[in-house]
């Protein structure tokens, strides 16, 4: 008999989304295949840019769009951003098989979205059917997107569920190291609503503290010139390895995070934030709907856009790391583990 399979639609996989589910369907031996929808624009970037892996990659998704038209009742975890006009054939293909969407969006009223280009009502209207009908179970990775869908859509309640971004099983070994003094770290996009600007600032007006910046984005430059510059601000370029950033992570006190609410975007999670509690980094994040429902004043620190530089200065004041507090941070960021998490993920297992 053959393996049950469970597919991740996503128009970029994914894969760090779904390390609780991957964990369930290990533990029910069950296969987890990832697809991607983004097929055209992924194939003809790796010809251009000589990436044949990727343009490989793009052939097997193709593959799996055509049997989807002659198949039927596939498990599909579906990824999409909220109003994406793309769902219209989609939702063609994917006809006939179970639906399960999976969404970290949470302004569901139709005034603040990534597509807003796309807001016709006709596009509004197969969402809504989409969301209200079509879709067997709705996965939110926060509790605040779940109640976002059922004040504008009429949903059943138990047919949704919270399911937050868990750990890879790198972070779930903490690896003591001696902690710089005053020391943030920054991981991620240097793009301007990471707010990268306001962090060289500060550390280049208060050298008694240590910056460091790892990652890529338009802003690179610009944080080459501040760490060309300033002997307390490091810039490490990208970086991949999951032991290295585990080891970067552990050796400073804290975490910052600045992000900037854009028209299209604002912090909806931030799995960085609780890849630093792993590690006892305590987290400094603006009070977006995803640090506000992972972040507790008992081991972080959350601010309001603009406010960031009295938030530091007050932190590099008094000093305000504390071990008690890395320890409560470890702690909490075991709720994040993928087999804690997993648990959430289990109405997809049951038969329709």
């Amino acid at each position: 008999m053959s393996r049950k399979t469970i597919y991740v639609f996503h128009k970029n996989g994914a894969v760090s989304h779904y390390y609780g589910l991957a964990h369930l369907c290990k533990k029910k031996n069950i296969n987890l295949e990832y697809r991607e929808f983004s097929i055209f624009s992924k194939f003809y970037k790796g010809l251009i840019r000589g990436r044949f892996s990727l343009a490989k990659k793009q052939l097997v998704n193709a593959g799996f769009v055509f049997s989807l038209l002659f198949s039927s009742n596939k498990k599909i975890v579906l990824g999409i951003a909220p109003f994406d006009s793309k769902l219209k054939t989609l939702f063609w293909i994917l006809k006939g098989h179970q639906i399960y969407y999976h969404t970290s969006w949470v302004c569901w009223d139709k005034s603040f979205h990534p597509k807003n280009k796309n807001n016709s009502p006709e596009i509004f209207r197969i969402w809504k059917n989409f969301l209200e009908k079509e879709t067997v179970h709705i996965f939110t990775v926060t509790q605040k997107s779940k109640e976002g869908l059922l004040k504008n859509y009429e949903i059943n309640p138990q047919k949704i569920s919270v399911v937050y971004h868990s750990l890879h099983t790198a972070y779930t070994t903490h690896l003591p190291h001696k902690r710089i003094p005053n020391s943030f770290i920054y991981l991620g996009r240097l793009t301007p609503d990471k707010g990268i600007g306001e962090l060289l600032t500060f550390a280049a007006a208060n050298p008694v503290l240590t910056l460091t910046i790892a990652g890529t984005g338009d802003e690179e430059n610009l944080v080459k010139d501040y760490a060309g510059r300033f002997p307390n601000i490091h810039f490490e370029g990208f970086v991949s390895s999951k032991e290295k950033l585990i080891g970067y992570i552990s050796k400073h006190q804290f975490l910052v995070l600045n992000s900037k609410t854009t028209k299209q975007w604002e912090e909806l999670f931030g799995l960085i934030i609780i890849e630093a509690m792993s590690q006892g980094t305590l987290p400094i994040a603006t009070a977006h709907s995803g640090p506000k429902e992972i972040i507790s004043p008992h081991f972080g620190y959350l601010f309001e856009e603009g406010e960031i530089t009295p938030v530091l200065a007050k932190i590099v004041e008094e000093n305000s790391f504390s071990e008690e507090k890395s320890q409560i941070a470890i702690k909490h960021s075991r709720e994040y583990r993928a087999e804690k998490i997993s648990i959430y993920w289990k109405a997809i297992l049951e038969i329709k």
